[in-house]
């Protein structure tokens, strides 16, 4: 609009040599489409790369096997018992192990080294497995020893959180022994 030539059509002309031809300088549509096409190339070979590396689609299994066979059984456990550490269902932060879960095989004890970050004492009981841990605050290891076969339920006996204490996956899960 009167500013000045346009600077995209500039040509560049030698001064040396008037016979020679002008040559265009690169205008800016070029290189536009230059970057597309480099950020394009760019694009490709990530998803080449991504897709790669994602895991093969599952297999259908035709096979059924009991769920015991398959358990692992780890000779210690590591787990952590926290005030107001879980969210529940009624958007409460609650008190909870980090792990509620245990396998054990009959008769053979495992180790528990717990990590309580409340400044009171909780628990791990089950009356039927006859197991009764008193989890002091600290880090501390434990004994968790289930005498006989079955799947059992243990608690927190000590007053804590009602809603924790009620609920599977907070203060109170499973034993399964083997």
């Amino acid at each position: 609009m009167g500013m000045g030539p346009d600077r995209s059509q500039e040509m560049l002309m030698t001064d040396t040599d008037s016979t020679s031809k002008p040559r265009r300088l690169p205008t800016i549509t070029t290189i536009l489409l230059g970057t597309f096409a480099v950020v394009l190339a760019l694009i490709g070979a990530d998803v080449a790369l991504i897709s790669g590396a994602q895991r093969p689609s599952p297999k259908i299994v035709n096979k059924i096997q009991l769920a015991a066979s398959t358990t692992q059984v780890s000779p210690v456990v590591y787990l952590t018992v926290s005030p107001g550490i879980k969210p529940g269902a009624d958007g409460q932060l609650h008190d909870a192990y980090s792990v509620t879960n245990f396998v054990v095989h009959a008769g053979q004890p495992i180790k528990l080294v717990i990590h309580n970050t409340d400044n009171v004492d909780h628990s791990i009981t089950s009356p039927a497995a006859g197991v009764n841990i008193l989890v002091h605050p600290g880090t501390h290891t434990y004994t968790l020893l289930v005498r006989k076969p079955g799947v059992f339920t243990w608690h927190c006996k000590m007053l804590c959180d009602p809603y924790s204490m009620s609920h599977d996956g907070y203060m109170r899960g499973t034993i399964t022994s083997l």
